[in-house]
């Protein structure tokens, strides 16, 4: 019947040409049989558009994914969008087709697989939606938690790397401390040190001081002539006030009190250098330390300017962690794609088993039935082909054994007619020779 007859008249009805016709074919859907069921057509036109609007939805879900992780422009990743798209639309046909005729009691093992499979695709599809319903929160967010991230970076920066140049010897800074030029700490043990040697020293000297001015007062009330413990009260420069003085010489050249002096001068010249040094060495580590801190930042704030998927499904994680309303419209919302990405399958799930299965599945019994019938058609004559091709070589067989024996008949005469002449040949010889 011509496509425009109406329902109820003579089957089979021819389709019309046109989108319609190309959705049903995007689900798998055979004209030849859906003609004599004409009622079914918009239910898998319908099915079919199902399947392309999934499709569409795929492209724009992988265009969000992809603009995240570049910055080319769009109608460069028109391709990619369109291959994904192509790719679902490929993988939902075969999902709806493979189920075109199949028994009720084979229903759920037949479409819980392909379920799966479609909450898959709907998981991976949804997940870029997502991000893009939520993209300004997800922004803000990754924007909070890096300069957080960068704030606690640096405040660990400086309290590994105190200004004073000595890291500290805490097992949570390692990969943290800033390596300067010259530590003041070497200098302060210098320092130290001298300052030890400084004081050791100027003990020794104030010893030798106060006992040499204890011996030169003696020697001066004896000349003096004051009266007191160990003098004599005589005025003027006896033998006892020379021999003070002499005494007091003498210490004074035996403890080497000039010497002391001298080296006490010394170490105190070298305390004050060591000094300057040590704190020209401080200055220098807070300036190396402050340029490594505020250098490492620098790196860690640029290293974090790069964003992609993983760093907005992180922040995504982030909101709906800190917030209830936040994690319940995206489950929400992700369900809700999901199920709008398995569609294609619950639809033909959720749909009774139509005419159009009953007369595919006939079409497949009968296929069936023919293709065995074949198959035994044609081991048939494929058995009488290679039972004569066997008689034939059995008769073939057959005549060349006899050939072979009458040629081993006639090979065996010819022996003996030769044996027989030899015979005679000799006996003949002997005849003559006697």
């Amino acid at each position: 019947m011509p496509n425009d007859a109406g329902i109820g008249a003579f089957r089979p009805v021819m389709p019309k040409r046109g989108l319609p016709r190309l959705m049903r074919r995007l689900v798998g859907v055979d004209e030849g049989i859906l003609d004599w069921v004409p009622e079914e057509r918009p239910r898998y036109t319908r099915l079919g558009f199902i399947v392309l609007n999934t499709g569409l939805l795929a492209g724009v879900s992988m265009h969000m994914a992809i603009t995240t992780v570049t910055n080319a422009a769009w109608w460069l990743l028109v391709p990619a969008d369109l291959m994904w798209a192509l790719i679902i639309i490929t993988v939902d046909s075969w999902l709806i087709s493979s189920t075109h005729g199949t028994e009720r009691a084979a229903r759920l093992g037949v479409y819980v697989p392909r379920l799966v499979v479609s909450v898959l695709l709907g998981l991976v599809i949804a997940e870029p939606l997502v991000l893009g319903v939520f993209h300004q929160s997800i922004d803000n967010e990754i924007s909070e938690y890096r300069k957080s991230e960068v704030d606690g970076y640096e405040s660990a920066l400086k309290r590994c790397n105190p200004p004073s140049g000595t890291p500290l010897p805490d097992p949570s800074c390692d990969g943290l401390r800033i390596t300067i030029a010259q530590s003041p700490q070497s200098i302060q043990g210098e320092l130290d040190q001298a300052i030890k040697n400084r004081d050791t020293l100027k003990q020794r000297t104030d010893a030798a001081d106060a006992q040499l001015e204890q011996l030169e007062q003696l020697a001066r009330d004896e000349c003096a002539g004051r009266a007191g413990p160990g003098l004599t009260g005589v005025v003027g420069e006896g033998g006892e006030c020379r021999r003070n003085r002499d005494k007091a010489d003498q210490f004074r050249q035996d403890s080497q009190i000039d010497q002391l002096h001298r080296q006490l001068a010394t170490a105190e010249t070298e305390v004050a250098g060591l000094t300057t040094k040590l704190s020209d060495a401080e200055a220098s580590a807070e300036r190396q330390v402050n340029d490594g801190i505020t250098t490492k930042v620098k790196e860690k704030r640029e290293n974090l300017v790069a964003r992609g998927l993983l760093d907005e499904f992180d922040a995504l994680g982030r909101l709906s962690s800190n917030s209830f309303v936040i994690a319940t419209a995206h489950l929400l919302l992700a369900l809700l794609l999901i199920v709008l990405d398995c569609l294609p399958v619950l639809t033909k799930l959720m749909s009774s088993r139509t005419a159009y299965d009953e007369q595919l599945r006939s079409q497949l019994e009968v296929d069936k039935r023919l293709h065995e019938r074949q198959l035994r058609a044609n081991e048939r004559r494929d058995s009488v082909d290679l039972e004569i091709q066997e008689r034939r070589l059995d008769q073939k067989l057959r005549t060349n054994i006899e050939v072979i024996r009458g040629e081993d008949r006639s090979a065996k005469e010819r022996r003996r007619i030769e044996l027989d002449s030899q015979i005679d040949r000799l006996a003949a010889a002997l005849e003559r020779e006697r």
